[in-house]
């Protein structure tokens, strides 16, 4: 009684048969639950990584934009250079400017991929008789570009955003 499980009782007119229905229709609801919870851990953790992994990158993502849109030559040195000048003259969290743009292409990204990844997994290994069991190469590498494919589909229009935030004078 005091343990939380709540109990049911039917009650049965002779004849009457109770069905197992309403049992297999739970363990159905809880294996669409279970589903939909993993597919919103997927998200999260993709999500959440994505943002960490381009946090710590940032100043070096911005140090590559700016060499692309400028007329100036690469060189590990120059980039060197470049952020040095960079944290002198602005700030150290200069380094991060156009992070903001980038979290909002990059979390739906990678929230996507990583989800997507797992999806096109479970739906690949079912079809090659691989469920539960890890895919061999050929399949996982099919997974793998569907995920890309739908992520960079899906975000492609924040990607230019991003970009042209990161290049944008500090007064603008």
């Amino acid at each position: 009684m005091g343990s939380g499980v709540r109990e049911q009782r039917a009650s049965l007119t002779q004849g009457e048969v109770l069905s197992l229905a309403s049992s297999s229709q739970s363990e159905e609801k809880y294996k669409g639950m279970k589903r939909t919870h993993s597919v919103l851990d997927s998200l999260f953790s993709g999500a959440l990584a994505g943002a960490v992994a381009k946090t710590a990158v940032a100043p070096l993502d911005r140090t590559k934009i700016i060499f692309q849109v400028s007329s100036a030559r690469f060189s590990a040195k120059e980039a060197y250079r470049l952020i040095y000048r960079t944290y002198l003259k602005d700030g150290f969290f200069s380094l991060w400017r156009g992070n903001s743009a980038t979290m909002v292409r990059v979390i739906p990204y990678a929230a996507i991929q990583f989800c997507a990844h797992e999806q096109y997994k479970r739906l690949l290994g079912g079809y090659y008789g691989f469920q539960g069991e890890a895919l061999p190469p050929v399949p996982r590498l099919l997974a793998g570009s569907m995920a890309g494919t739908t992520a960079a589909m899906l975000t492609y229009p924040l990607d230019m955003v991003r970009a042209r935030m990161a290049v944008t004078p500090k007064e603008m």
